[in-house]
């Protein structure tokens, strides 16, 4: 009969019809208010407790930050008008969490002001990483293109070249070894035992080595796989550079925008403020009695038109970094890992290069 304090009280209620094993083929539930009483609050406070649930378990609001919902409680005067069945007091409640959406809205189109100005810094970098990348892509492709053909004893001179290379490093460490189709390689050591190849041109590329197979034939197969996957490369990277060009001039037409809601806002404010005087018992000489301002309120809402926050969704990524597919071994086989894009620091290629011995593969 009674309105309970916890939305999750209702659903037990309701639980206990809707069992599941229930034999009943249709169920009623029915339930009793008491018109001009407490159960309005009560069933309004219910109302404002689920919809804040909702909300946290869904993630369907913008808001950062949820405040606590027991501060809800009435004045004296406000008990008085529920009893006398004051229809004015379900206005103010409606306009109080009216002026919830707005804040929530608001506080969303500032948070996307900030993501605006923030990307407005970030995406020319971003565009000028990509359009180099995708120069030395491109200038690279052709080298390979230019030279193709294995020079016999390759891979015996390759074996003898590996067996130079240190088996553990301390820190991360490159190691020339030649040329191939026109771009230098050679392999990185990690700390641990991981080790990928490399293949530099304008651009610099690599392809992992499974900890098992490090031998002459696993790295030209490596070699092979990046030199046969530059159109791809070349094709992803324009793909996401017309996406991050599209996010930046959709960003400079977000940027600058006011609040859309700013004049309702404010003028639901006041008149919230007013109709809580009025119901208080103490207006202003001169103001409205409450039934008007709750009219004045309900006009109001019924001109304007305002959407619940929605969760900005970002425009999806062009994905770049791929997985070297593997070529099938007889005698070594090979571990799928992600492809690296940094080059490594010049310096670290240099020292190495001094002693190192170096030789053409194609």
């Amino acid at each position: 009969m009674d309105a309970p304090w916890k939305p999750a009280e209702v659903e037990q209620r309701d639980g206990r019809i809707l069992r599941q094993g229930n034999q009943n083929a249709e169920v009623s539930i029915y339930r009793y208010v008491t018109e001009g009483s407490f159960d309005a609050y009560m069933w309004q406070a219910l109302e404002t407790k689920a919809r804040f649930i909702n909300q946290v378990m869904t993630g369907e609001s913008g808001v950062r930050r949820a405040e606590d919902i027991g501060g809800q409680e009435l004045s004296y005067a406000e008990v008085k008008a529920i009893a006398s069945g004051n229809p004015a007091v379900l206005t103010l409640a409606e306009a109080d969490a009216e002026l919830q959406k707005l804040a929530v809205l608001r506080r969303s189109h500032a948070d996307e002001q900030f993501l605006a100005r923030r990307n407005l810094r970030e995406l020319p970098q971003t565009i000028d990483r990509l359009e180099k990348r995708l120069e030395a892509l491109t200038a690279d492709a052709k080298t390979v293109e230019r030279s193709k053909g294995m020079m016999p004893g390759t891979e015996a001179a390759l074996g003898q070249a590996l067996n130079r290379i240190p088996d553990e490093v301390e820190r991360r460490r490159v190691f020339p070894i030649g040329e191939y189709r026109g771009l230098a390689f050679g392999l990185e050591r990690h700390p641990g035992g991981s080790t990928d190849v490399y293949l530099e041109g304008r651009g610099y590329r690599t392809a992992p080595l499974s900890r098992e197979s490090q031998g002459p034939r696993a790295v030209m197969n490596a070699l092979n796989r990046i030199a046969t996957t530059y159109d791809e490369r070349i094709e992803a990277t324009g793909k996401e550079l017309a996406v991050v060009r599209g996010q930046l001039s959709d960003y400079e037409a977000r940027l600058g925008r006011v609040f859309a809601h700013s004049g309702y806002m404010e003028e639901l404010s006041g008149l919230r403020d007013r109709l809580k005087m009025a119901l208080s018992g103490t207006p202003a000489e001169g103001e409205p009695t409450a039934g008007e301002l709750a009219e004045k309120i309900k006009a109001l809402r019924e001109s304007q038109v305002v959407e619940a926050p929605m969760r900005v969704k970002s425009k999806p990524r062009v994905e770049v970094r791929r997985r070297v597919e593997l070529e099938p071994e007889a005698k070594e086989p090979t571990t799928e890992m992600p492809e690296p894009e940094e080059a490594p620091p010049v310096s670290h290629r240099m020292q190495v290069r001094r002693g190192g011995t170096q030789m053409s593969l194609f």
